[in-house]
């Protein structure tokens, strides 16, 4: 018999989009699923009634009402809920493809995982963006990682994951904190024996474009998120000081761009992020590991920011171009770096 798979579904004033996740989460090729989905109270849509609506065509559907009071929070009341042996998320306003879970199932079986990733679809207004590679990388937490330091592959998202369900024992998400997949995140991973990542795509994203304050906002946070992990990887594996490095770098100079980008960007308040970069930069640049284009972003920061002004607001522009992202969404759960 197939061993039951939790997922928990976050939802509030998403209604536009909600019906297709919901679909897309019954119509799993992967059947013993027990659906946990966790709705904000009073957000003046019809999302509770949606939610109630399937919750009666399918038993397989829990329904949790709550008032809202952050991400964190109802992910804690969905765990509350879980019976399964692995645990998925799937927010409420993006979608899986119909095989998803069985292909991390899959994954982790075959391979004896404790975390499974697949890649991603990245949903535009006008388009879908995503990666055309299918390899499957078996690591342990070092390599993983490593992965995540150099940014070649996934991110500490829940969204794209598969856990068994003991990964979580006596996890909490801290609420009233917003950058809560970074937060845990890490420490979810530094618990597996085993991480299978799986390049396929198979989960959409909805990627919607927030206000430039909450984006640097948002930033800031990430950043400070990323100082606590970067600590732990220290701590723990020393050979990854050189990744850890450009990391850091790399998520400085993005705090950088996006305040130059919408506006918010002031000389003597983002000095420390300047000083940083000045004083980190050259372990950057003497590392082989980085890619040239990197490198340039950070010679930039050290020496030239008014051209590395010019350059990201021409990028983003580019982008913008090529992809529209949606507007208006109350889940807003990736941070924009150019």
């Amino acid at each position: 018999m197939q061993k039951k798979i939790s997922i928990i579904t976050i939802i509030y004033k998403v209604e536009p989009y909600l019906p297709q996740c919901i679909e897309s989460l019954i119509n799993q090729t992967y059947e013993n699923l027990e659906i946990i989905l966790v709705v904000g109270m009073g957000g003046g849509d019809r999302c509770e009634d949606i939610c109630d609506e399937y919750g009666k065509r399918d038993p397989r559907i829990k329904v949790i009402k709550s008032p809202p009071k952050g991400v964190a929070d109802a992910r804690n009341r969905g765990l509350l809920e879980v019976t399964g042996d692995f645990i998925g998320f799937v927010d409420g306003d993006d979608w899986a493809s119909k095989d998803m879970f069985s292909y991390l199932y899959f994954l982790i079986e075959k391979n004896g995982g404790d975390i499974a990733v697949c890649g991603k679809y990245l949903e535009y207004v006008n388009g879908t963006d995503s990666s055309h590679e299918r390899r499957v990388h078996v690591m342990t937490p070092e390599e993983a990682f490593e992965m995540i330091l150099y940014q070649d592959g996934f991110f500490l998202h829940l969204w794209d994951k598969l856990f068994r369900k003991e990964i979580f024992d006596n996890i909490q998400f801290p609420v009233e904190e917003r950058i809560e997949d970074r937060r845990i995140g890490y420490q979810l991973l530094g618990r597996a024996k085993k991480i299978i990542y799986g390049r396929e795509p198979k989960i959409h994203f909805r990627v919607s474009e927030d206000s430039g304050s909450r984006v640097a906002d948002n930033l800031v946070l990430s950043l400070e998120a990323d100082k606590e992990m970067c600590a732990y990887i220290r701590k723990r594996f020393p050979n990854l000081k050189e990744a850890v490095d450009y990391f850091l770098v790399y998520e400085t100079i993005s705090v950088i761009q996006n305040n130059m980008l919408f506006g918010t960007y002031h000389k003597e308040r983002d000095r420390k992020y300047i000083q940083y970069v000045k004083k980190h930069g050259s372990s950057v640049l003497k590392n082989r590991k980085v890619p040239r284009r990197i490198k340039g972003k950070v010679l930039l920061s050290m020496f030239s920011l008014r051209l590395l002004e010019i350059i990201t607001k021409k990028r983003r522009k580019k982008s913008l171009e090529a992809f529209i992202p949606y507007s208006g969404l109350t889940l807003n759960k990736r941070e924009e770096k150019v």
